[in-house]
């Protein structure tokens, strides 16, 4: 089950960092696919496709899902972003910002870190950092604290732990 160490203050919305710990029965490179995939990624999570140009300087992006489509919202994109750094399937380093909503979006772009550690007999740790200083509305929607936004990266996370380890992901 994902942890969560919030570097200043116990409440999300304050918090100048977010880190997640979960440890995968799969290898990194089973763990990098889920990320930097549209396949993978509209399987887990918020089943929305993630895109990548997976080299520095390259476009993020993540696309609403077919259900978020049918709930009304109207974007195509609903996270945007750009490679920062990369080192796969062991690190990747990206800017992050939210589209779906107005104030969110004028928070502006945090930076996301993506790492995996081979942590033994097939196992490996997936570290998620997420630095959220000057995005208090982005803070609460990915640490959970916003019940509108879903249940934040320790759902992702625990979803995309479920999918890789079963073939199946979380009911949604």
């Amino acid at each position: 089950m994902p942890t969560s160490t919030q570097t200043q203050s116990p409440t999300p919305t304050q918090a100048t960092a977010q880190v997640y710990q979960v440890y995968i029965k799969a290898t990194p490179e089973a763990i990098w696919e889920a990320i930097t995939t549209p396949e993978w990624s509209r399987r887990y999570g918020y089943r929305s496709p993630s895109e990548f140009e997976l080299r520095p300087g390259g476009a993020y992006r993540a696309l609403a899902s077919a259900e978020m489509q049918a709930s009304g919202l109207e974007a195509e994109a609903i996270i945007d972003g750009e490679v920062v750094e990369i080192d796969p399937p062991r690190k990747l380093v990206q800017t992050w910002r939210t589209l779906w909503n107005p104030e969110m979006q004028a928070e502006g772009f945090t930076r996301l870190t993506w790492e995996t550690a081979p942590a033994g007999e097939g196992v490996t740790r997936l570290t998620v950092t997420h630095e959220l200083a000057g995005a208090p509305l982005t803070a609460a929607a990915v640490g959970g604290a916003n019940p509108e936004a879903g249940g934040g990266w320790p759902w992702i996370l625990s979803d995309l732990k479920s999918l890789l380890e079963t073939g199946s992901a979380l009911p949604g």
